[in-house]
C-alpha cells in the first residue's frame, strides 16, 4: 500500500543527463549526495546488445533506449507549426546524452551579443571570451576529438584527441565547396568520441554503428554514473519523479517531492541545496507547479518568465542522387565534415546556418546483402549503382516571448505532468531559411547530383533551450549568471533551458562549460563545494 515517506539528503540533483552527471561527480566528496531520475537504467557499451542492434539491421528502434522516449500521448503541441518531441529526448539513467551524436562545436563570440547585433533576443550576462577557459575544461571532460589548428572560434589549448578524419565520401562535398561562388569553406566536425580508452571507454573503433556503441568509445551521460556506482556519498534513485519542490521561506528551498514508481509512495526528501538538471522541457514545468504563498505562480515565476522562450534549431536538408562509380561507402557512424561558412556574424540577424554532411549515406550493406544470397555480380551492381548524397544544417533559433513550455493535465507513464508547447510565433523566416536551402542544392549540383530535393525535418525540441534563461537582471531572466533562481539561496538550474539565446551550434558543450563556469572559483556552487 502506498504511503508518505520523510527522507532527507544534503544536496538533491535532479535529472542523470550530461548536466546531472556531471554536477554528481563534482559534489561526490559530499556526504547525502541525491540522484533523482525519472526513467531506469538502460545497459549501454554492451557487445552483446551491439550484435544485437546490428543483426536487426540497426536504427534507433532497435537500441535498449528505443522504449524510453515521449509518446505522442505524453504532450500536446499548438501552434504555427506544432512540435512532434517523439523521439528527441530519453527518460532513464544518462538522459538524452545515450543517443545524442556527439557534436561539440564551440559557440561563436557573436552568438553570446545577439541583442547587440541584431536588437533580437537578449545578451548573454557574459562574452565569449569569459567561458573560453571552460570550454576547454569541457572539451577534456566529455573527451572531444577536433582539428586544433582550427582558430575560429579562438581557442587557448588544444583539443584532447585529434580530429576525426574525413570519410572517402566527403571528397565530393569537398570539391564542390571549392566550385560553388563563392566559395564555402569547411572544417572537420568535432566530436566527443575518445581517441583513447580512458576511464569513461572507448577509444572509439568506428564501428558506423553510433547510435548504439559497442566499446562506450562516445561519451554518455550514463558513464559518469559508472564512476559513481560505489561511492558511498552519492545514491541514485531511479523511478523517482519529482513533481514539486518545497519551500521554507521564499528565499529558501526545504527539499523536493516526488513520486517512487516502484512502490507508488510520496517521499518528502529535505534537502540542503537542489540543483536541477533535469531539461529544458521539465526544468520550467517543475518550477511552475511548485506553487506556494511564497511563489503564487511557481517559483522564480513571477516575472512571467517561466517556460518562455522556447527555442530550438530547425533541421533543414536537400539531396540529391548522382553517379557512384568510385563505389563511395561511408566508413563513419557520425559526420566528421562541415561548414561554418553561414555561422558567421554577417549572417546573424537572418539566422546562422551549421552545415553537415549526411553519414547515413552512400551506404550498401554488402555484409547483408551476402547473408540474403545476392550474387557477386549483383552485389558490385548495387556498389556502384547511382547514390544518394544529402547535406542538413542547423538553423539559428530566434526567441520569441509567446513561445511556451507549461504543464499539460494528466501524467505521464514516468508519472510526470504531461507537457504542453506552445509556439504561436516562427523560431526563424522561412525566406530566410530557403536562402541557406538554395546553397545546399547549390553545391549536390556541383557534385553532379540530379533530382534534388529539400526538406526541413518536423520540430523535434532537439536542443531546447532558453525556458528558464540567464539574465543579470531578474526583469529579464530566471537565474543569475551563478546558475542560482534569482531570490533564491539554495536552488540551482545547470540545463540548456539558462541560455538566453540558441545559435546554430549544437548547444551541449556549451552546457558543460557552463556548469564548470558556475563552478568556477568564486561562485556560490564552488563554495558549496568546498564546503564539505
Amino acid at each position: 500500500m502506498a504511503k508518505v515517506r520523510n527522507e532527507s539528503a544534503n544536496i538533491v540533483i535532479v535529472g542523470s543527463g550530461v548536466a546531472g552527471s556531471l554536477m554528481a561527480s563534482r559534489f561526490a566528496n559530499h556526504p547525502g549526495v541525491v540522484i533523482l531520475e525519472t526513467g531506469p537504467s538502460i545497459p549501454m557499451g554492451d557487445p552483446g546488445w551491439w550484435f544485437h542492434h546490428v543483426a536487426r539491421g540497426g536504427g534507433t528502434g532497435n537500441t535498449p533506449y528505443a522504449a524510453f522516449y515521449d509518446q505522442a500521448a505524453d504532450f500536446d503541441a499548438t501552434g504555427a507549426n506544432p512540435w512532434n518531441i517523439q523521439g528527441g529526448r530519453i527518460f532513464g539513467a544518462g538522459g538524452t546524452m545515450l543517443h545524442w551524436g556527439g557534436w561539440v562545436p564551440r559557440f561563436k563570440p557573436e552568438d553570446f551579443a545577439l541583442y547587440s547585433n541584431t536588437g533580437q533576443g537578449i545578451d548573454w550576462p557574459f562574452g565569449y571570451d569569459q567561458l573560453e577557459p571552460f570550454y576547454n575544461q569541457a572539451e577534456r571532460y566529455l573527451g572531444a576529438s577536433g582539428d586544433s589548428s582550427d582558430n575560429n572560434p579562438p581557442r587557448s589549448q588544444p583539443y584532447p584527441y585529434g580530429a576525426a578524419p574525413y570519410p572517402i565520401s566527403a571528397g565530393p562535398f569537398i570539391q564542390a565547396f571549392a566550385r560553388v561562388r563563392p566559395a564555402i569553406g569547411f572544417g572537420h566536425l568535432p566530436v566527443a568520441r575518445y581517441g583513447q580508452a580512458n576511464g569513461m571507454g572507448g577509444p572509439c573503433r568506428t564501428t558506423g554503428t553510433c547510435d548504439y556503441c559497442p566499446v562506450a568509445g562516445r561519451f554518455t551521460g550514463d558513464q559518469p554514473l559508472a564512476l559513481l556506482a560505489d561511492n558511498p556519498n552519492v545514491s541514485l534513485r531511479l523511478g523517482a519523479a519529482v513533481t514539486a519542490i518545497r519551500m521554507v521561506n521564499r528565499q529558501q528551498v526545504a527539499g523536493v517531492t516526488y513520486t517512487d514508481m516502484n512502490t507508488g509512495d510520496t517521499v518528502l526528501l529535505d534537502a540542503q541545496n537542489v540543483i536541477l538538471c533535469n531539461g529544458a522541457f521539465e526544468i520550467p514545468k517543475l518550477l511552475q507547479a511548485s506553487t506556494s504563498s511564497y511563489w503564487p505562480k511557481g517559483i522564480g515565476n513571477d516575472r512571467d518568465l517561466v517556460g518562455r522562450f522556447v527555442s530550438a534549431t530547425q533541421f533543414f536538408y536537400a539531396s540529391g542522387t548522382a553517379p557512384n562509380p568510385q563505389k563511395f561507402e561511408e566508413e563513419l557512424g557520425f559526420p566528421s565534415l562541415c561548414s561554418r561558412t553561414f555561422d558567421a556574424p554577417q549572417y546573424q540577424k537572418d539566422g546562422k546556418f551549421f552545415i553537415s554532411m549526411n553519414y547515413e549515406t552512400p551506404n550498401i550493406d554488402v555484409g547483408l546483402m551476402m547473408a540474403q544470397g545476392y550474387s557477386a555480380s549483383q552485389i558490385r551492381d548495387a556498389c556502384t549503382a547511382p547514390a544518394k548524397y544529402q547535406l542538413y544544417g542547423n538553423l539559428s533559433a530566434i526567441p520569441q516571448f509567446n513561445n511556451r513550455v507549461s504543464c499539460a493535465v494528466g501524467t505521464t507513464r514516468f508519472g510526470l505532468p504531461r507537457t504542453s508547447i506552445y509556439t504561436p510565433d516562427p523560431l526563424f523566416d522561412p525566406l530566410k531559411a530557403q536562402i541557406y536551402v538554395d546553397k545546399l542544392k547549390t553545391v549536390l549540383a556541383q557534385m553532379g547530383c540530379t533530382d534534388v530535393g529539400w526538406g526541413t525535418y518536423p520540430q523535434r525540441g532537439d536542443h531546447v533551450a532558453c525556458t528558464t534563461r540567464m539574465a543579470n537582471d531578474p526583469n529579464l531572466g530566471v537565474v543569475n549568471p551563478q546558475l542560482q533562481v534569482f531570490g533564491v539561496d539554495n536552488l540551482y538550474i545547470v540545463s540548456n533551458s539558462v541560455m538566453p539565446t540558441l545559435p546554430a551550434a549544437n548547444p551541449t558543450l556549451t552546457l558543460v562549460a557552463l556548469a564548470m563556469k558556475a563552478m568556477g572559483s568564486d561562485t556560490a556552487l564552488a563554495r558549496l563545494a568546498k564546503s564539505a
